[in-house]
């Protein structure tokens, strides 16, 4: 007598869920480098000569953001390189 194929339901949906959370870091790792850019470009445009000290403490928050956020993009979800 054939027996039944293995279910694959509990796998398909931890599959899924690892694939959607691959996007998800992928995204927000991408929008954190987005906002520590912007965070740097304000940094650098807005000060004016007498607020160094602001202007190195944002650029360093800026940074701070970008590479964290290059760490959590820097794996592409669907293993393409």
């Amino acid at each position: 007598m054939p027996s039944a194929p293995p279910s694959k339901g509990l796998a398909t949906v931890r599959g899924k869920n690892a694939y959607r959370t691959g996007w998800t870091l992928y995204f927000v790792g991408r929008g954190l480098q987005v906002f520590g850019l912007i965070l740097v470009t304000r940094a650098v445009f807005m000060s004016s000569g007498s607020q160094l000290r602001a202007m190195v403490a944002l650029t360093g928050v800026g940074v701070v953001f970008f590479v964290v956020g290059r760490l959590l993009a820097r794996n592409d979800p669907e293993g393409r390189r």
